[in-house]
């Protein structure tokens, strides 16, 4: 091969040339390998601002969750309240007469009286007062407790329970004296809805329940006995007793306020002018002492059962009803009806459990003639199967066709 005049034959320039080649091809493919790492890279940037943005917004929710949780917290552990639901219609709970007998002024008293009590008890359980509110709700047909306290002589003739309801619910401004109206039926309703909705309330740092003299709240309020946490919440507000089915259901609190009301419930037989009166009234003392249940009963040694016997019979044999000295105009009928007082305790002198009241003194000799006459409404079980009765202490009718044995009632 003839070489070029530099000296460098034509194959040392295609040798020459093919490494050109190849350094060229070497810078192409790393020029295409950085091309694709920077497009990798920028892949990867921008997945990573994705994520980044994403993170600032979830720390964003994150912080304002927070802040709602830190005000939330800081609502519930600060100013709360704690509850007092009263059954007014109750004897037990009817209001001292000195509050009631002095209108307004007496619905004022009445309502500091309540308010000082309750925040005496509420330092014992270690509650706050001072960042505690007092919330009262009282249920009841306001007329008709009006009626039966004038009758029962808890309030004197001049009084007026509605204006006492005025001053008690304009002395506090949490107090409500509500009037639900007629029907028992009412007052209960609002305390059970009251309570579930208190309960449910974590600002509700405590409930005073008062209507514990009523079977008929166990029940319900044995949905909460069970759960601890629940259970401390509630304080049961007792009136002259705890009925046996609701002091079973294991609630440890126990609060009796008798500086407000009645400490123990007032019966009062009216007698006309052409009777004599009738012998005082035993008086509390004689009541038991303790809390009774269903298990063990309920005793009344001072009942005047002998009062009940012999058995009597007509001339065709059959038993015929004691006559008794009883005025069947008398209020005071409507007032052992309302009273719900236990035949058999009260008359017999013992009763194995029953729903009925047992927390009233003894009666006397006239007071246990209208609760018979009331008692005889029910037709004796034996004479209601067509069969005879010689139970000389049985308390209830056995004139079949007859309303208590008609003709057999005096005044």
């Amino acid at each position: 091969m003839t070489p070029i005049p530099n000296g460098l034959s034509i194959g040392d320039y295609q040798e020459r040339l093919s490494r050109y080649k190849d350094a060229e091809n070497e810078k192409n493919a790393m020029i295409s390998e950085l091309i694709d790492n920077l497009d990798k890279a920028r892949s990867e940037y921008r997945q990573t601002v994705l994520d980044l943005e994403s993170e600032r917004v979830g720390r964003r929710r994150l912080q304002d969750r927070v802040a709602e949780l830190e005000t939330l917290t800081r609502s519930q552990n600060g100013r709360g309240f704690v509850v007092v639901l009263i059954d007014a219609d109750a004897d037990d709970y009817i209001f001292q007469q000195r509050f009631l007998n002095r209108n307004e002024a007496g619905g004022r008293d009445a309502a500091d009286e309540l308010q000082a009590r309750v925040k005496d008890y509420l330092r014992t359980i270690q509650i706050d007062v001072e960042n505690t509110e007092i919330v009262v709700r009282a249920y009841a047909d306001v007329k008709s407790l009006h009626g039966a306290c004038i009758k029962n002589g808890k309030m004197k003739n001049g009084a007026s329970l509605s204006l006492f309801v005025h001053g008690f619910n304009q002395r506090q401004g949490l107090f409500d004296f509500v009037d639900v109206g007629p029907g028992k039926e009412s007052a209960d309703n609002k305390l059970r809805e009251c309570l579930d909705f208190f309960i449910g309330n974590r600002q509700c740092k405590h409930i005073i329940f008062g209507a514990c003299h009523d079977s008929g709240y166990a029940p319900y309020l044995g949905r909460f006995a069970a759960e601890v946490s629940v259970r401390d919440r509630i304080t049961l507000l007792q009136g002259v007793a705890i009925h046996p089915r609701i002091a079973a259901l294991g609630f440890q609190r126990i609060l009796k306020l008798d500086q407000v009301f009645n400490p123990h419930m007032l019966c009062t037989v009216p007698v006309s002018s052409s009777k004599s009166s009738p012998p005082a009234r035993a008086t509390s003392s004689t009541l038991p002492t303790r809390p009774l249940t269903a298990a063990t009963g309920f005793s009344n040694a001072a009942a005047l059962s002998h009062r009940l016997g012999p058995v009597i019979r007509n001339e065709n044999r059959k038993r015929i009803d004691k006559m008794l000295d009883v005025d069947i105009t008398s209020p005071y009928l409507g007032i052992i009806r309302q009273s719900k007082l236990c035949p058999w305790f009260y008359l017999r002198g013992r009763c194995e459990g029953c729903d009925g009241n047992h927390r009233v003194p003894p009666l006397n000799a006239r007071e246990s003639d209208y609760l018979w006459y009331h008692a005889r409404y029910g037709l004796c079980h034996k004479i209601r199967k067509g069969k005879d009765c010689d139970d000389p202490r049985c308390v209830y009718g056995h004139e079949e066709g007859h309303r208590i044995g008609s003709g057999k009632v005096s005044g």
